[in-house]
């Protein structure tokens, strides 16, 4: 009982430190893969958000991949964004597609070996390494060029190493954000910071002429209805509202025709109406009929036979014993 009070205590703890060991990892992973640092920041928090939703269903050891996998599939960095720009000596990662760009910043920036980002990625290894060597940078003859991948490793080390004070600062409200459940919203291009609310009583006075305006009117309109002069009903020409449209008349000519009159009978013929009988089944058979015709009789002499037959039935009185002991046996009547 203990330990499991102990392992459920333990479990905010765990997911903080492990979250503060792959923000940084993950946001240049984001950013680098869109190209936008807002873009990426707000892909980074709907992953660390949703990852805190399933780190209690998991073993500690697959929470990294299961990290990895649920920011490689967020939607904002499924391709670059409109506003992608990458840093001095990262360029090379602007040309390459989405697919390419992200199995090599699995490796690279995040860090995992092949047969892991292969995993993430819900690929084959070989299908990895292929896409690996896609991305790897290429010389003047198409070949690899081994230099310009180091380079490219040692700066996205630099990348990692130097962030600035206020973007861990950033990154830490992220994941404080993340662990209490609380949506991060991306910043507007363009748009200032909200000006300070203005105090109630300015704001309530401002709108005291609006309201009295608004009141003065209302009190105008119900004044109207009852002083508006009531004239006689308007002519047949002033009824017309606007084309196609009129006022109500009072008396209205409604037309009326009699329909001739016709038998129900005329309407069908002799075998629609056999159809049609409500006894359809009993009429088509002759025996059957006859017997329902005869029904009553059939009952009364049933119910004579049944009357006669027992006034015709004999009457045997049971042995009576006399006070000697000996039975005597009553006059039987036939």
């Amino acid at each position: 009982m203990h330990s499991h009070l102990n392992e459920a205590a333990a479990v905010p703890a765990a997911l903080s430190a492990f979250l503060r060991g792959v923000e940084r990892r993950g946001a240049l992973f984001a950013e680098l893969q869109c190209g936008d640092r807002d873009a990426g920041d707000t892909a980074l928090a709907a992953a660390l958000r949703a990852f805190r939703n399933h780190a209690g269903e998991l073993a500690m050891a697959g929470w990294p991949r299961r990290f990895w996998s649920l920011l490689v599939s967020a939607p904002p960095l499924r391709q670059a964004s409109a506003l992608a720009h990458w840093p001095p000596g990262l360029q090379s990662l602007a040309p390459l597609d989405s697919a390419a760009r992200r199995a090599l910043l699995l490796r690279l920036v995040a860090g995992l070996p092949e047969e892991e980002a292969a995993l993430v990625l819900g690929l084959d290894t070989t299908v990895y390494q292929q896409a690996l060597a896609d991305a790897c940078p290429r010389d003047a003859n198409g070949q690899p060029d081994a230099q310009a991948w180091r380079s490219l490793a040692e700066a996205i080390q630099q990348q990692l190493r130097d962030l600035p004070p206020e973007r861990l600062a950033r990154l830490a409200r992220l994941r404080e954000e993340a662990i209490a459940g609380i949506r991060h919203e991306r910043p507007r291009v363009g748009t200032a910071s909200a000006a300070p609310r203005e105090p109630a009583a300015t704001s309530i006075r401002r709108r005291w002429p609006w309201v009295a305006l608004v009141l003065g009117a209302c009190a105008l309109g119900l004044a109207a209805t009852w002083w508006w002069p009531r004239g006689e009903a308007p002519s047949t020409a002033d009824s017309v509202l606007e084309q196609g449209v009129q006022r109500l008349r009072d008396e209205v000519e409604i037309g009326r025709e009699e329909l001739p009159e016709q038998a129900p009978a005329a309407r069908f013929d002799a075998t629609t109406a056999l159809l049609a009988h409500p006894d359809f089944e009993l009429v088509m058979d002759a025996q059957e009929e006859a017997l329902a015709r005869d029904a009553d009789f059939h009952a009364w002499y049933m119910a004579g036979a049944n009357a006669v037959g027992e006034e015709a039935m004999p009457t045997i009185e049971s042995p009576v014993a006399d006070s000697t002991g000996a039975a005597e046996t009553s006059d039987a009547q036939f």
